[in-house]
């Protein structure tokens, strides 16, 4: 269950308020699967009258709290929202650690800028031809049956038909379209080196100032 490390409140599922709730408060969210331990005192009201409480007696465990910032990041990650997982990651850090955290932010900024890059297209000839995972996997088959038939020696494939991102067909020489399918991959290779290169600028930051520096080119 949801649990407060704090104060031992417990909740059946999470929520946008209740992390919010835990990032102001700096609370940290662990998930446990046991009964909680609490300890019976005697506590003096100010009308002097004694009475008997349950206090939490806070024993959370490291796993637990590792559980707990999984809990955080899956709901997150499933609601698209993860600069909430990170402002709650900075919440809950102590200063020393804030710098990792701020670095594992940028390594996810820039994974997402590359597969965005990867899935925006490529110019060919005037034309913007779709470069999705499937889309490229289409055209990796496409040219390798091509190439088959160019070393046979039968040359059945005269041309190729392509659409582009406008739905208009595109007709490609056998030859141009093997160096159509070369750009692809170069355009892919070169947008994961970049990625692969900021992210070890990532690494070797020393200060938050070094990981502002690093951003992504269009």
């Amino acid at each position: 269950m949801i649990t407060t490390k704090f104060n031992g409140n417990q909740y059946f599922s999470l929520d946008k308020n209740i992390i919010e709730t835990h990032i102001d408060n700096k609370w940290v969210i662990a998930f446990v699967t046991r009964q909680l331990s609490f300890k019976e005192e005697d506590r003096l009201l100010p009308d002097g009258t004694i009475v008997k409480v349950n206090d939490f007696i806070d024993d959370i465990t490291p796993q637990e709290i590792e559980n707990g910032t999984k809990t955080v990041k899956e709901y997150c990650l499933a609601n698209k929202n993860e600069n909430l997982y990170f402002e709650y990651l900075l919440a809950i850090s102590q200063e020393d650690e804030k710098l990792n955290v701020l670095k594992e932010k940028k390594k996810y900024e820039i994974q997402t800028k590359r597969d965005e890059a990867l899935e925006s297209g490529l110019i060919y000839n005037d034309h913007i031809f779709q470069t999705r995972e499937k889309d490229k996997q289409n055209i990796i088959g496409a040219a390798t049956n091509l190439m088959f038939d160019i070393q046979s020696g039968t040359n059945s494939i005269s041309e190729i038909i392509w659409i582009d991102i406008n739905d208009e067909k595109v007709t490609f020489t056998p030859q141009d379209f093997l160096k159509f399918a070369s750009s692809v991959a170069y355009h892919t290779q070169e947008i994961i080196f970049r990625a692969n290169a900021l992210k070890e600028r990532i690494e070797q930051a020393k200060s938050e100032q070094d990981l502002e520096a690093i951003v992504w080119e269009e």
